[in-house]
């Protein structure tokens, strides 16, 4: 009897795995909502392009200014109360934006939605890890990821019908009260079975992660891949319709092969990484190969080739990045007691880079032109990915551990 309990309190983890998966969608809905609403924000708030591009990318600021607190306070009073905090100021924020009818007002609540999806980023490898078994947590963290490029492409594919901005934020409002009553409802302070972590100071959980030289490998190299996926999707699109001269329809559809092919990669790598039992012959190579074609889909003439090379390029890029978001729990030294500030930590780290490299380091480069963007695009995957060699081999294969998979 006690077994049978013990079996279906473990299977729990499928639903804790749903419920953060429909929160990042949410989050994500909220957030992009912006980019989809453009043409009608931009003349309702009189904003200038920059202050458009603010309005969007605030939200990564916010995380990446409480990544690292987030995961602290986590591994210190536990996740499900630390989250739901969180939770509840990017509810109260989203209501907000219904009476913004200015750009300060306006930024100042999407700075505020972002702390949600702050405390849920950082915290999302520790929530995971302790649920589901090291060969299911890259599978676990790619289905997670994929909420984020679920909710992104929602956002878009739905702002055109919307009758009106205030019907568009009421939406999104709810959607995240929803989110906040499914999190107190259905997740759980810890799974069954696992043993109690033992509380230790607040500048003891920080101080290990800061030890921790492959947290640091990882969070780099987010940095990089995230300041570079962001300048690459949120420019692609109008890029394909004034340098290809196609309509903005088909650019924008060309640009959607890139997030949702993401996606699948999220969900399809890591399995596949699981079952061999290896990670770093899918973190380096498809990293680079991620680059190439990047690359090769933005200076051939438009065509057939451009769909196949961004669609290999989203694949690929949704293959590593989960495996590197599941890095705190897979590490020896960081483990269910610093995941959370260690999540922080690569948290903060890819927020900075999604805030920085986009608007201070690709554009200042390459200026208008074109080309050169996508050059810079193509080394900062490049970058990711030789990055990446720095870190050791945390397969299953590698550890020579054969573990079973729970059903």
């Amino acid at each position: 009897m006690a077994g049978a309990i013990e079996e279906r309190l473990y299977a729990y983890r499928w639903t804790i795995l749903l419920i953060i998966f429909l929160v990042n969608t949410i989050f994500n809905f909220s957030i992009f909502q912006i980019g989809g609403l453009a043409s009608r924000i931009i003349p309702a708030f009189h904003l200038q392009g920059s202050q458009l591009a603010m309005v969007l990318s605030v939200s990564f600021l916010t995380n990446a200014i409480i990544g690292i607190p987030a995961g602290i306070l986590a591994d210190r009073f536990g996740v499900k109360n630390v989250v739901a905090t969180g939770l509840v100021l990017t509810v109260i924020s989203s209501f907000g934006r219904l009476t913004a009818n200015s750009f300060g007002i306006l930024f100042i609540w999407m700075f505020i939605l972002g702390v949600g999806p702050a405390f849920l980023n950082a915290n999302a490898a520790k929530i995971l890890g302790d649920w589901f078994p090291p060969q299911q947590m890259g599978m676990a963290m790619g289905i997670y990821i994929a909420g984020a490029n679920t909710g992104i492409t929602i956002a878009l594919a739905t702002s055109a019908f919307f009758s009106s901005l205030k019907v568009a934020f009421m939406t999104s409002a709810v959607m995240t009260l929803l989110a906040l009553f499914l999190w107190l409802l259905f997740i759980k302070p810890k799974s069954a079975g696992k043993p109690e972590v033992p509380i230790q100071p607040l500048g003891e959980y920080l101080g290990v992660a800061l030890k921790s030289k492959y947290i640091w490998v990882g969070a780099i190299a987010m940095f990089f891949y995230m300041g570079t996926y962001v300048t690459q999707s949120g420019f692609l699109s109008n890029a394909l319709t004034q340098g290809k001269g196609i309509t903005q329809v088909m650019a924008g559809l060309v640009a959607s092969s890139l997030t949702i092919s993401f996606i699948i990669g999220t969900i399809i790598g890591p399995i596949i990484s699981d079952k061999v039992g290896l990670i770093k012959p899918f973190l380096i190579p498809t990293a680079i190969i991620a680059a190439i074609c990047s690359y090769l889909a933005w200076i051939i003439p438009f065509g057939t080739l451009t769909w196949i090379l961004l669609i290999i390029a989203g694949v690929m890029l949704g293959t590593s990045v989960p495996l590197i978001m599941s890095l705190p729990m897979m590490l020896p030294d960081i483990g269910p007691a610093y995941a959370g500030s260690a999540g922080g930590v690569i948290s903060t780290l890819q927020m900075a880079g999604a805030f920085v490299i986009s608007s201070y380091v690709i554009l200042p480069l390459a200026g208008k032109n074109m080309d050169q963007v996508f050059m810079y695009i193509g080394l900062g995957y490049l970058v990711f990915g030789l990055i990446l060699i720095l870190l050791p081999e945390l397969g299953r294969k590698a550890k020579k551990v054969n573990l079973k998979i729970p059903r």
